[in-house]
């Protein structure tokens, strides 16, 4: 490959990736000082609450950015903090559900506020209209090309 046209891409790839990294911290820092959450158990708990409480462990692994091993272990966690419980699918023996305990709904739903708050100040107010359609429009062709790889 030229060197021109890593000099095309590269800085904006070393944005994303700096950019991403300062912002995921900020976000997980808060949800754990604000709520005592990390972001994959707000994940699990927000993926549940938004679809009445209950999801398939197979449709949830889908849902969230987890390995089936790190979601198991992680739900073994939620379950010991009595945010979750998984119940066996009654007309399927070889499925398993995540069930939201209200623990866990009202703990989703205190985090949810903030949360989005301060998603607002850090993401939402440093984009107007336009920039949230090309950066969609961006990110939707990276997904895309990642997918075709």
């Amino acid at each position: 490959m030229d060197t021109d046209d890593y000099d095309r891409w590269m800085p904006a790839w070393l944005m994303l990736i700096r950019t991403y990294a300062r912002l995921w911290d900020q976000v997980e820092a808060q949800m754990r000082r604000d709520h005592g959450l990390t972001l994959p158990r707000y994940d699990v708990l927000i993926h549940l609450d938004t679809v009445d409480g209950r999801l398939r462990l197979s449709e949830l692994a889908e849902a969230i950015v987890l390995s089936p091993s790190g979601l198991s272990k992680l739900l073994d966690r939620m379950e010991a903090s009595e945010l979750i419980r998984r119940e066996p699918d009654p007309h399927d023996a070889r499925s398993t559900f995540a069930r939201i305990t209200p623990r866990g709904r009202s703990l989703v739903a205190n985090a949810r506020q903030s949360h989005h708050e301060f998603l607002q100040r850090t993401f939402g107010d440093a984009l107007d209209a336009r920039d949230v359609a090309d950066l969609t429009r961006i990110m939707e062709r990276i997904r895309r090309a990642i997918t075709n790889h």
